[in-house]
């Protein structure tokens, strides 16, 4: 296969990849890798993707991010991710100001789906609340704040 023909098949490949979803620039290397094509072509069409536009990583930060917020993770949890993902911890925290997620309500609404709207009526129930909650990424005040918050509405 000659370097040209193998450039347009990655070249096909990627925007095959971006037609789908938008990736990181590490995920299409990681994809592209994958597939077989050399180091030196797999940097040649991310240029070309990044020169007209095809792939941004900020766009992708931005359309991941508003997943995770959508599917209820706390700044923590898309902290720790981040990376793996190919995104610095300077462009996310730089997306996160600009969305402006609220935290606690966030919070409130993943306890409410997660756990409905009865306070838990035990320690046991407490915690394991407290679990669920912190895996999803959120800060202990923002849980504290959440299980307050559902204790008061159920006693209105």
């Amino acid at each position: 296969m000659t370097v040209d023909n193998e450039t347009q098949q990655a070249e096909e490949t990627l925007v095959r990849l971006l037609a789908r979803r938008e990736h990181s620039a590490r995920e299409l290397k990681q994809k592209l890798k994958q597939r077989g094509f050399d180091h030196k072509i797999i940097e040649k069409v991310l240029n070309k993707a990044q020169e007209n536009g095809w792939q941004s990583d900020q766009r992708f930060a931005q359309v991941w991010i508003r997943a995770c917020i959508a599917k209820g993770d706390g700044v923590r949890k898309i902290m720790a991710h981040a990376p793996q993902k190919g995104l610095s911890s300077e462009l996310v925290e730089k997306i996160l100001q600009t969305e402006q997620p609220n935290w606690n309500h966030a919070c409130y609404e993943r306890l409410i789906k997660k756990f409905g709207e009865t306070p838990p009526n035990d320690q046991k129930q407490r915690d394991k609340m407290i679990r669920h909650l912190m895996q999803r990424g959120y800060s202990f005040s923002e849980i504290k704040q959440a299980l307050d918050r559902q204790a008061n509405a159920d006693a209105d």
